[in-house]
């Protein structure tokens, strides 16, 4: 899966960071197989980095937002990739008590 990378106020993004952000993307299927899209915002204000990730799976979107105080990329995508995978487990869970 090929993630959508946006970026907030013309802000450039490194090569590096790209492949953080697609090896993020990639880890979360292990958890889900049936994703359908995954889009990661990147915004940076002044003294303020945020990441967030949106992810659609059949019938629901999942989102997850960090941000810092400071311009760590690395740290708010951890962050929000913590929520995302945590909010995708549940997701997963509750599709498999559903099953007949």
């Amino acid at each position: 899966m090929q993630p959508i990378i946006s970026v907030r106020h013309s802000i450039h993004i490194s090569e590096r960071t790209k492949e953080h952000i697609e090896k993020a993307c990639a880890k979360l299927s292990h958890f889900y197989d049936r994703i359908i899209d995954c889009e990661v915002v990147v915004e940076k204000k002044r003294l303020q980095t945020s990441v967030e990730f949106i992810i659609k799976v059949p019938q629901q979107t999942l989102v997850a937002s960090a941000s810092t105080a400071d311009e760590n990329l690395f740290k708010a995508m951890d962050e929000a990739y913590e929520k995302i995978e945590a909010q995708l487990k549940k997701y997963r869970d509750k599709q498999m008590e559903h099953r007949p």
